[in-house]
């Protein structure tokens, strides 16, 4: 996906695991994009096929304390099938605690968060960062950089 391809109504619709779902519920999860999605569950954004793959706690680096009390870590899972390369950055990323207080991200490790250029068919792996005060479920909201529309895409963050 180009950086001007990229500019217009954002395409969102979930993949399936299993190839048994009928056309007619792919529709109908294309037309709730606004859904919660849950860890595990592969979105299409564009043509990146974007997986939360694990959410857990970590410890703070020796030399960056959290500032909430925890860090919750994010594995991310993209894969880019449009023909052209595409972007992701973990600027495009926002996490929420249950009362909807905006929780900093967290740069305390040496291994930095996702952001990259993904080629034409191929798939990347990284992680999210986020200082946060301890709690089961947390709302993750993904925005993609190039769109005209800024849709959000909204994630339910169960911590293991």
């Amino acid at each position: 996906m180009g950086l001007l391809a990229a500019c217009g109504e954002t395409e969102v619709k979930e993949v399936s695991n299993t190839d048994k779902k009928d056309e007619k519920q792919e529709l109908e999860k294309v037309e709730i994009p606004n859904k919660p999605f849950k860890v595990g569950d592969i979105v299409s954004v564009n043509g990146l096929e974007i997986t939360i793959t694990s959410a857990k706690y970590s410890e703070p680096s020796e030399y960056t304390p959290s500032v909430n009390g925890k860090i919750i870590t994010l594995d991310v899972s993209v894969k880019n099938t449009n023909a052209e390369q595409a972007f992701i950055d973990n600027t495009e990323f926002a996490i929420y605690d249950a009362e909807g207080t905006k929780m900093e991200d967290y740069y305390g490790y040496d291994e930095m968060a996702i952001s990259d250029n993904v080629n034409a068919g191929k798939q990347l792996q990284g992680k999210l960062y986020f200082d946060v005060k301890e709690q089961e479920t947390f709302e993750l909201i993904y925005t993609p950089t190039f769109t005209m529309d800024s849709k959000e895409i909204i994630f339910d963050i169960n911590v293991q």
